[in-house]
């Protein structure tokens, strides 16, 4: 499959988690490659890293993330979804 998003499996999973939306729903939007861009640029590849194991250590659960940073970051993305804009 030559799709031009399936080189972010992890950050479409990501979203789906956060959003509570479908991850063959947002490949449809077209704006996986985008909005992973967007994250990366925005917050850094080590923010995201931690945010990441942070995640992974609150048991995939965004609710339970303690760190703020993380928290931050998890409502940011969220937000770029439902408004197709970075949180200011």
């Amino acid at each position: 499959m030559n799709d031009a998003h399936a080189d972010h499996p992890g950050f479409v999973a990501l979203s789906a988690r956060l959003t509570g939306r479908d991850e063959d729903e947002l490949r449809a939007t077209g704006l996986v490659r985008l909005y992973h861009d967007a994250t990366l640029e925005r917050v850094g590849r080590e923010a995201v890293g931690r945010f990441l194991d942070d995640l992974d250590a609150a048991g995939g659960d965004p609710d339970a993330l303690v760190d703020p940073e993380s928290r931050a970051i998890a409502r940011a993305i969220v937000h770029l979804w439902r408004t197709g804009v970075w949180p200011p």
